[in-house]
């Protein structure tokens, strides 16, 4: 039996609805180039890393701009977007006010990490995290599983007396690949293949539906 003392959260898909967040925002780039922006556009840069979205956007919209200034000027509009309000999914608060009242937290995202920090400065879960950390910042994003090993380190805590909690097939072979315990929480929008989803330990329908129960049966697995 593994004592769990610490809780990782991922961020864009678990914590927060972001994909609309991002798909408006890559929208109105588009516009701006005289450019629509499809399902098939939307699908096409979800999850990945942010030099192969923003490559994927200057092809597309054949943008001229550099990349640095084709990343900045999403990432500007989604500040402002966050700032005009996070779109918590259901039960995200909660479940980061539950965690946090009993063990060291942490977030695990694949977001730049102004992104990351414009979220949990947020008034609903701000301080409620003592490390948050961008995958930007370590060798090798997600499904890799650098982001989760980094986060557990600077908590100061044995990845094996890990949670995470994840709602992407990758995220959840990242978790899984850092050795921790792996609680998944899959978006029904864009739900991970069978195979990825059978490398987490349980399969909540909701973040409503997790309780300090979950995270004690955890220790039992």
């Amino acid at each position: 039996m593994t004592q769990i003392k610490a809780v990782i959260f991922d961020m864009d898909g678990l914590l927060v609805d972001s994909e609309p967040v991002w798909d408006k925002a890559r929208a109105a780039m588009a516009a701006e180039a005289g450019k629509g922006w499809n399902e098939d556009d939307h699908k096409a840069v979800m999850g990945v890393s942010t030099q192969e979205w923003v490559d994927y956007m200057i092809q597309r919209l054949d943008l001229t701009l550099p990349p640095e200034q084709v990343q900045q000027h999403i990432i500007d509009r989604m500040v402002e977007l966050y700032q005009a309000g996070v779109p918590y999914r259901p039960g995200a608060v909660a479940a980061v006010e539950l965690a946090h009242a009993h063990y060291p937290t942490g977030v695990a995202s694949g977001s730049p990490q102004v992104l990351i920090d414009t979220v949990t400065n947020d008034a609903a879960v701000a301080g409620k995290f003592q490390i948050v950390l961008s995958a930007d910042t370590v060798p090798k994003g997600k499904p890799n599983p650098d982001v989760y090993l980094a986060v557990a380190k600077k908590l100061g805590v044995d990845p094996a007396a890990c949670v995470c909690l994840e709602d992407s097939g990758n995220g959840i072979l990242s978790g899984s690949r850092a050795g921790m315990k792996v609680i998944a929480v899959p978006d029904p929008r864009f739900p991970p293949s069978s195979e990825k989803l059978a490398h987490a330990d349980i399969v909540l329908d909701s973040l409503e539906d997790f309780t300090l129960e979950t995270i004690q049966q955890m220790e039992a697995l």
